[in-house]
């Protein structure tokens, strides 16, 4: 039977929903989760109604759901909580196949996965590990000498799904400084840094000081013959102005390591090209 935890409350232990019709996969899920994350209460929904209720009551910060109830349909209970002024950090929308416009749905819906079944557990395990790293702080160096572009960066980051704490730096002395008296997480800089020898001769400077951190060059130019030229220098990532949070995360699954959700792949390969490119 489903575990309601009437009495739980959205201040209480942080919690993981689990809403389908089929008892059998809703358990199967709550051992990945349990194996993965002790701590997290776990509560299941078998109906659209109680996926939406249970969703305003313990603000889970992880939820799969089902696209499928006897009652309504998972997006319908999405809708539902959405509009009434919730939206889970980590939602992932299960289903049996994939369907026309599934990315448009997945986006209005505030999606972080979709995962098709039958289920892959080596596919959810990721997604566990990925999401875990995404709720801790990531610090990130910010390095632009433009006081105009680092505020759009700075924009752009605090929509970001990852917790970034960044420090923002205008020269290459103190940035290069902060990175030898801190370890950061990764290292965001302009290629056109004014002083010095630029952003190329800062990154390598800091991959000196601190070679555990990631390099990421932000360009306006020709990302991809950027990506290849700094290859050698031990750049990770290249990415392309314009842009967006979107694309942001996308390096930052690569740079730390972590799966990287098929809906993201989806979304950035269906957008016009934003040149941002891997140097390895």
């Amino acid at each position: 039977m489903p575990v309601s935890h009437s009495d739980a409350r959205a201040s209480g232990p942080a919690s993981a929903l689990v809403a389908d019709r089929d008892p059998a996969l809703r358990g199967r899920l709550a051992e990945l989760i349990r194996a993965h994350d002790p701590s997290l209460v776990i509560i299941e929904a078998e109906t659209s109604r109680d996926t939406c209720e249970l969703c305003l009551l313990h603000r889970p910060v992880l939820a799969f759901v089902g696209l499928q109830f006897e009652d309504a349909t998972g997006p319908e209970a999405v809708a539902r909580f959405k509009a009434q002024g919730y939206v889970v950090p980590c939602l992932i929308l299960v289903a049996s196949q994939i369907f026309p416009r599934w990315t448009e749905v997945a986006q209005h819906l505030d999606a972080h996965e979709f995962l098709r079944l039958p289920l892959d557990e080596g596919h959810v395990a990721g997604l566990l590990q990925a999401h875990a790293r995404r709720r801790q702080p990531t610090r990130l160096l910010l390095v632009d000498s433009a006081p105009q572009s680092r505020a759009l960066v700075r924009r752009i980051l605090a929509t970001s799904g990852f917790r970034l704490a960044v420090d923002e730096i205008e020269s290459a002395p103190h940035a290069l400084k902060l990175a030898r008296q801190a370890a950061c997480d990764v290292a965001l800089i302009d290629l056109g840094l004014r002083g010095g020898g630029g952003g190329l001769e800062l990154a390598c400077q800091i991959r000196e000081v601190a070679p555990e951190t990631p390099l990421v060059l932000m360009t306006g130019g020709d990302a991809a013959t950027m990506a290849h030229a700094s290859r050698h220098f031990g750049i990770d990532y290249v990415l392309r102005k314009p842009f967006f949070a979107r694309d942001v995360d996308r390096v930052l699954y690569h740079v730390l390591d972590l799966r990287r959700p098929y809906l993201l792949n989806a979304i950035t390969e269906a957008l016009p090209a934003q040149a941002s490119s891997r140097t390895a």
